[in-house]
């Protein structure tokens, strides 16, 4: 502030009277009393007081309403203060006099434009100090460097999103709160809280019913003397990444730690290790995939700019793998932060300062294609970024809403004239449809014994059926519990197998199950006895009156002989079954053949063909009312009938 102080101190005192602007009055040309005047204000204002500054500036401007030096100081102690309105008005002033009094109000108004998101005006204004050719080239340079920031801001104020963000009511204070992470039911958030001491702390708050979010709490057992902050959470809230710095037995200056919740409490927290943590600046985790993909920024050595966004996997031995740079056109010579990969897999959001925008740090949008090349950022537009700093943007699962952080400012309703203290808030907004990422949804699972109720540590494998890519295959813990994100919607095959349990076969429409109207259920598996089994296998899938199997079933059907090959003593009847549309006859022709073609892929894939039989039961034995579009497509069923 001083320097700014001084540098429009000197701004005064160089200006040049010019000829032919006879009706302005300059310091040079005050009478005596005018200047002492002006000298006593000028006084005030080097010593800080800025009301009495304003006071006395008033006064000569009052008396002398072509007093050009009072009016430059007059904007110049405004913009100290952070009323960019008033200095506006001083500063155009200004150049009403005398445009040419001083090159340099045209950067100084330039700026207060910008502040007072005249954004038209300011890169004008500071188009004309550029072609000025001001003497000063460190200023001059300044100004080259902000044109583009100008320009852009210019440009995206005249095609706005139709968006404002909204305060979050419950979890904003006088505070700075930041950096929010959701569970996959948008039910819990886990955020950063820095106090007046400088100190920052994980704090965690519960959505109700009535979407209110409750009083913010400090998670305890997480937060130390250190500071701890930028927390991921995952989909089901039992894992959380978090950065803490100065710990002590910690790689560097701030590192990465995880923690996890057991029995309502959470871990202690453990280091990441040396493959993710160095000596340099590790912070704001994003976990995705189901927790086996690790984004992060960081400053070490290797990167391309500031801080960069890098990315580590999770490998078959459960440990990350060496991290590896997310490169152009991500990264730049400036700072990327933030980084939050949506559930889709694909959309990544994050925040820099080194892409053009609106100034400071903004957020942007980068979409992984197909060929697994980040897309060319896009800025999310105005008024989502604005002059000031937004980060930590947080999409729900349904890519509708999302949470962002903002030191927006706010005027003080009982002193318009003055502005309320920048604090970092966290915002609510609706996604602009342009940005929007692929809505995507979340499964959970809690798979017990059919007999007893007692959890099983099942196998969950989930195949979506469009591109036939296997989405998950993992073993839940002792729990039997665990939630899955599905990523860009679509129908998805589930297979849920354990050592002695018959299998289970469902379908899972992920578009029809918003964040709010999740799947969930209780998965009950029947242990495998003497008795024959019949078993629904739910996605083997024909072409219409066709035998012929479509490549979306070898999923199922791979995992069946998987589970054959490990229990050799059981045999399987297959039985196939159709709707009612065509004749009776055809319907059983049409069953058996199909029946036929799940036993031959079968025996192809290793299981001896004395252990398979197959018969078609055409539509003589339904499931459900034929006439319903559904009740025809459970009718249309493939069954495993399992003797041992």
């Amino acid at each position: 502030m001083k320097v700014f102080r001084w540098a429009l101190l000197w701004l005064i005192l160089i200006g040049a009277c010019q000829q032919g602007y006879s009706q302005y009055i300059d310091i040079k040309t005050a009478e005596p009393s005018l200047k002492k005047k002006y000298q006593k204000a000028v006084t005030y204002y080097q010593a800080g007081q800025n009301d009495k500054a304003i006071a006395e500036f008033k006064k000569l401007l009052d008396k002398n309403p072509f007093f050009i030096d009072a009016a430059l100081m007059l904007g110049s102690v405004y913009y100290d203060l952070r009323n960019f309105d008033q200095a506006e008005t001083y500063f155009q002033k200004v150049l009403m006099l005398n445009p040419k009094y001083n090159q340099k109000v045209y950067y100084t108004l330039a700026l207060t434009n910008y502040q007072n998101r005249h954004f038209q005006q300011a890169a004008n204004n500071l188009k004309v100090f550029i072609d000025l050719k001001f003497g000063n080239p460190e200023l001059l340079n300044r100004a080259k460097l902000l044109y583009p920031t100008y320009h852009f801001a210019d440009s995206a104020s005249r095609t706005p999103v139709e968006i404002e963000p909204a305060q979050v009511t419950g979890i904003n204070s006088e505070l700075n709160e930041f950096l929010p992470s959701l569970t996959a039911d948008g039910r819990t958030m886990v955020f950063t809280r820095l106090s007046a001491d400088h100190q920052e702390d994980l704090f965690i708050s519960y959505r109700g019913e009535n979407d209110l979010w409750s009083t913010p709490v400090p998670i305890d057992e997480l937060n130390t003397a250190m500071n701890e902050g930028a927390p991921a959470i995952s989909g089901d809230g039992n894992t959380l990444v978090f950065v803490s710095c100065h710990r002590p037995g910690g790689l560097g200056g701030c590192d990465l730690y995880v923690s996890y919740r057991r029995n309502n409490q959470w871990t202690a927290a453990v280091n990441l290790g040396e493959r993710i943590n160095t000596p340099a600046f590790e912070s704001q985790p994003c976990i995705a995939d189901n927790g086996n993909i690790l984004f992060f920024c960081s400053d070490r050595i290797g990167g391309i700019g500031g801080r960069d966004i890098w990315m580590s996997v999770r490998g078959k031995k459960n440990e990350w793998t060496k991290p590896v740079n997310l490169g152009s056109p991500v990264n730049t010579a400036g700072n990327e932060e933030c980084p939050f990969l949506h559930q889709d897999g694909r959309t990544l959001y994050f925040s820099s300062n080194g892409h053009i925008g609106m100034g400071g740090m903004d957020l942007f949008l980068s979409r992984n294609e197909k060929n697994k090349i980040w897309s060319q950022p896009v800025n999310l537009g105005y008024p989502i970024n604005t002059p000031l700093d937004e980060s930590s943007f947080v999409a729900f699962y349904d890519g509708k809403k999302a949470l962002m952080a903002s030191d927006r400012l706010f005027q003080n309703e009982k002193d318009p004239q003055k502005i309320k203290k920048i604090n970092l808030d966290i915002f609510e907004l609706t996604i602009p449809e342009i940005v929007k990422p692929v809505p995507s949804c979340y499964i959970r699972f809690n798979v017990v014994d059919a007999k007893d109720n007692h959890p099983l540590p099942a196998t969950i494998e989930l195949f979506r059926i469009e591109d036939k890519k296997l989405i998950v295959s993992e073993i839940l813990g002792a729990s039997g519990q665990k939630t899955f994100s599905l990523p860009g919607g679509g129908i998805f095959a589930i297979n849920i197998s354990h050592p002695g349990y018959q299998l289970l076969s469902e379908q899972f429409d992920c578009t029809a199950n918003s964040r709010f109207n999740p799947s969930y259920k209780i998965w009950a598996m029947k242990p495998i006895g003497k008795e024959e089994v019949r078993v629904v296998l739910k996605n083997i899938f024909f072409s219409s009156g066709s035998a012929e199997l479509q490549p979306e079933s070898f999923f199922e059907l791979d995992h069946v002989i998987k589970i054959l090959k490990t229990d050799s003593n059981c045999k399987i009847h297959i039985l196939g079954h159709t709707d009612n549309i065509g004749s009776e006859e055809t319907n059983e022709l049409l069953s058996g053949r199909r029946a036929e073609s799940v036993a031959a892929y079968l025996i192809s894939g290793g299981i001896e063909k004395s252990r398979i039989t197959s018969e078609g039961r055409g539509e003589k034995e339904p499931v459900a009312d034929n006439s319903t579009e559904e009740g025809r497509r459970q009718n249309r069923r493939t069954e495993f009938l399992i003797k041992h």
